[in-house]
């Protein structure tokens, strides 16, 4: 059972691994780097890896828990293993603190390894450890954190067919694992089986970001997809499944799996030198990538669209002291050395318009714009592609959510989603909360676009304390779309209030005041911080 990463790269497989419930050895290899990820019942109970900088010795030494003097006393060891047991031995740690230390190096070494997307994998069923070692990992935060992380425009190969259908995940809770914002409200919009086409139409996020936060949702457990690419094959997986029933080879992680290198001799600091180049080349082809595809500044930088002055100028230095030409001009090709100048020059140019008030106003106006634009187009192909397909379209003819906006019927679609939001209104006045979030969240689905639906559908979901963080990913979308209306930022104010944030009420309270002084939300609500202060 072997393959390429960028075929099915190293989240996808442990995803699969995991879901399959399998034991045994994941190997990879990078160029000069090799790494193994050890499964029981499919859960990740250890991972090393040959590069020095992810060996135990040299993390101990970064993370300055043991002085050079204690280092010493314990050199010799040629393996992570050995090197801990010394270290116990000698006293120097305890059971304890040694094992926290292993997995903090196991976490490492996966998130370096998670991002791979070139080198090939081989998995072997009847393999398992020699040791008696498990590390605890948690493999759902690694995935979802490893994916936010995954070159964008990578990702979006991954989700190529956009007629595949998403599913919600009922077992999905988020109490454990912070989703961001606008994950948040992507995993809002799919409340029944949905195509990724008809969530990109109604999601009203830029196409390649939607894709991203739809991969990410999916990997981390939040949505259920209807078909993931598969590494192994039924009989595959049959045959790894009668290996964990029948005896296995014992290994060691180390003297085995990393010591399979061309010379034995210990590691050296030239393949080191080695996997910062391949890194540092593979950086900078994800940038001539993102170029490629993007026109958004706020992308071009790695920022939200809400993101501070401060911000952007931070993001952009970092860019800088990665990215800026000088830095490559004793290494690389004239042909390579222009593409980064050219590179550059629209990271710059991104900077430029986004750190001056009144040209990124003008260009937020832009994107807004364009967005609509793109939408309305979506639907229509959406539309056009309905009609021209009858069969599909009886499919969800018996949903009962109501059609998305098309370009055919824009002002039919207008007055049902205002007929949806003054529903929600009235039942959220009668006390009727369940009708009330599924009509609020019917016309934010029909008009994306329009501040009013998607602020009330935040303050619906606000008396839920299981959607509070969807809650409050609606109202910072409404304060997106019309950052000067006051009600909005009392109503994510209460909200805030309501789960102890008092610092941030305080603060959106403060910028309602600012737009309106006589606000009567914003008044009520200071004496009430004021009483808890």
């Amino acid at each position: 059972m072997a393959g390429q990463l960028k075929r099915h790269p190293l989240t996808e497989l442990v995803r699969e691994i995991s879901a399959a419930g399998l034991s045994g050895a994941l190997r990879l290899t990078r160029e000069q780097a090799r790494a193994v990820v050890y499964f029981d019942a499919g859960e990740i109970i250890y991972a090393a890896s040959n590069l020095r900088a992810y060996r135990l010795v040299e993390a101990v030494r970064r993370w300055n828990i043991l002085s050079e003097t204690q280092l010493q006393a314990v050199q010799g060891k040629t393996s992570d293993l050995d090197f801990g047991a010394a270290l116990v031995e000698a006293g120097t740690l305890s059971r304890v603190k040694l094992e926290t230390l292993v997995a903090r190096q196991v976490s490492e070494v996966l998130y370096h390894m998670l991002l791979w997307t070139e080198g090939d994998w081989d998995f072997e069923s009847r393999v398992r450890l020699a040791e008696d070692i498990r590390v605890d990992v948690d493999s759902k935060k690694l995935l979802i954190e490893s994916a936010r992380r995954l070159p964008i425009e990578f990702v979006a190969t991954r989700l190529s067919n956009q007629n595949e259908k998403l599913l919600p995940e009922a077992q999905a809770t988020d109490d454990e694992l912070d989703l961001l914002p606008k994950e948040a409200f992507v995993l809002t919009r799919v409340d029944s089986p949905i195509s990724i086409n008809d969530l990109l139409t109604i999601g009203g996020l830029p196409e390649a970001e939607t894709l991203h936060i739809i991969y990410t949702l999916a990997l981390g457990g939040f949505l259920q997809r209807e078909k993931w690419p598969q590494a192994l094959t039924s009989e595959e997986l049959a045959r790894a499944r009668a290996a964990g029933v029948a005896s296995a080879n014992r290994t060691s992680p180390v003297e085995v799996e990393l010591k399979s290198e061309p010379k034995t001799e210990p590691i050296t600091q030239r393949p080191i030198v080695a996997e910062e180049k391949h890194d540092q080349q593979s950086e900078i082809d994800a940038l001539f990538a993102m170029i490629r595809i993007t026109t958004d500044h706020y992308q071009m930088l790695a920022v939200r669209r809400s993101a501070s002055t401060a911000d952007i100028k931070r993001a952009y230095y970092a860019l800088a002291k990665r990215f800026h030409p000088d830095r490559f001009r004793k290494d690389a090709d004239s042909a390579q050395l222009a593409r980064i100048e050219s590179a550059f020059a629209k990271i710059a140019q991104a900077y430029d318009i986004l750190k001056g008030k009144t040209s990124r106003a003008t260009y937020d106006s832009k994107l807004l714009r364009e967005d609509e634009v793109a939408r309305t187009s979506r639907a229509t192909a959406a539309a056009q592609q309905s009609a021209a397909n009858p069969k599909s379209g009886a499919q969800t003819a018996g949903s009962n959510s109501s059609p998305p906006v098309t370009g055919s019927q824009p002002e039919q679609t207008r007055r049902l989603a205002e007929e949806k939001f003054q529903q929600g209104l009235s039942a959220l006045q009668q006390g009727n909360h369940a009708f009330a979030i599924a009509s609020l969240g019917e016309a934010a689905r029909l008009a994306p676009g329009e501040p009013r639906y998607r602020a009330h559908f935040g303050q619906a979901m606000s008396g839920q304390h299981q959607l509070r963080r969807s809650a409050e990913a609606e109202i910072k979308v409404a304060i997106s779309l019309d950052a000067n209306n006051a009600s909005y930022h009392v109503m994510l104010a209460e909200l805030y209030t309501e789960i102890g944030l008092l610092r941030r009420a305080q603060s959106e309270m403060d910028q309602a005041l600012l737009i309106d002084p006589k606000n009567d939300g914003a008044l009520r609500l200071r004496d009430k911080l004021k009483g808890k202060s």
